[in-house]
């Protein structure tokens, strides 16, 4: 069976999944290929996207368009052909999708719908997710990032019997390779050279800065921490729109440690010298991150997190307070001043890492493609 995956931009933190489901399907007798567009000017700056074919990963010029509101992928309808099966992001956006819908009320074409069901970030009574939820049960099958998804999708009416939960995630086996080649030695010197004491009670924030992730709420509750525990040390790494307060913040006040953008062996290195992974806005892949290095995940109970805070189980890997940067502070306090606590945490929060990885994900991917085959 020839298998197409339609993806708006070919994102490099997809490529390892892309790879594992290929290798799988071949096994299997199935042919896969992925089809991307390429990127529209507010994508072009994260530069994170993979922008030339690359094997069965196609990259065709995408048409942006009604400010990039719309989306048109050159030669979509020859790909479409092509397939036996079609899996596309589940968006108002793409004109493919249209195409689909259009082909499968005519019996021409099944597809199947990929994604995390509704934008958590918008909003949720508007024109475009009203019309989004209309069109969410036309497909043949479901990938739903998570169960949370899993369920939404089936409370619009959707056959459960015919969604497969991903448990998305990204490839963390490398970052898992290089927190082990930091060696004590090289972390002690790393905690020098940012002038962390021996004693220090450190956490860490890795991701970008804008309002979403409530960055002025997290340096606020920091202050607040520090009150508490004079030995606290806050670490941010990122960058973004809110870049200029957190310079701010970090040129007043000495714990706060500003490193900008860190990538591999600096960011392990960042990873290694901290003890909890402080989120306070939305959370979303970065989770996988935290757990990865054996931090627990303090955030707030907030409205707009991306599907993986179901990640998150409270008290056990992480903890989820209310949004107020006192009770936020408190929470983390307590679990500095109770190792026992903390220790726990961090072993679960490592021992969840194992679960959702980006292995798993690509064989819950394929197994889902068989039920559909087999169905």
């Amino acid at each position: 069976m020839n298998i197409l995956i339609f993806q708006p931009m070919l994102k490099q933190y997809r490529m390892p999944l892309f790879v594992k489901m290929s290798e799988l399907l071949k096994e299997c007798g199935h042919e896969l290929r992925v089809v991307s567009g390429s990127p529209p000017k507010y994508e072009i700056s994260k530069a994170d996207n993979i922008c030339e074919s690359n094997g069965f990963c196609i990259v065709e010029k995408s048409h942006w368009v009604f400010d990039e509101r719309l989306h048109y992928l050159h030669s979509n309808f020859s790909h479409i052909l092509w397939a036996d099966f079609v899996i596309t992001e589940q968006a108002n956006k793409h004109i493919h999708n249209y195409i689909l819908i259009i082909l499968r009320w005519s019996g021409f074409k099944k597809f199947a719908y990929w994604g995390h069901g509704q934008n958590r970030q918008g909003n949720t009574s508007s024109f475009r997710e009203l019309i989004k939820r209309r069109l969410s049960t036309h497909c043949d099958w479901w990938f739903a990032y998570t169960k949370g998804v899993a369920d939404y999708v089936a409370g619009l009416g959707y056959d459960p019997a015919k969604i497969t939960v991903l448990n998305n995630s990204v490839d963390t086996s490398n970052f898992r390779k290089v927190l082990a080649e930091q060696s004590s030695d090289r972390v002690m010197q790393f905690k020098n050279e940012l002038g962390i004491s021996v004693n220090s009670r450190v956490g860490l924030y890795c991701g970008s800065l804008y309002a979403e992730k409530k960055i002025e709420f997290l340096l606020n509750s920091a202050l607040l921490i520090r009150e508490l525990n004079p030995n606290f040390v806050l670490i941010i790494v990122g960058d973004g729109a809110d870049r200029a307060i957190v310079k701010e913040y970090s040129d007043n006040y000495s714990f706060i440690k500003y490193l900008g953008p860190l990538f591999a062996e600096q960011k392990a290195l960042a990873f290694r010298v901290a003890e909890l992974f402080l989120c306070p806005g939305l959370v979303g892949l970065a989770i996988l991150d935290a757990f990865t290095a054996g931090l627990p995940l303090f955030t707030c109970d907030i409205s707009n997190h991306s599907p993986e805070i179901e990640y998150l189980d409270q008290n056990v890997n992480g903890i989820m307070t209310g949004a107020n940067e006192r009770d936020y502070a408190q929470a983390v306090d307590d679990v500095l001043r109770d190792d026992d606590t903390l220790n726990k945490l961090r072993t679960n929060a490592l021992d969840s890492s194992m679960k959702f990885t980006i292995e798993n994900m690509a064989a819950n991917f394929v197994d889902g493609i068989k039920a559909f085959i087999a169905n």
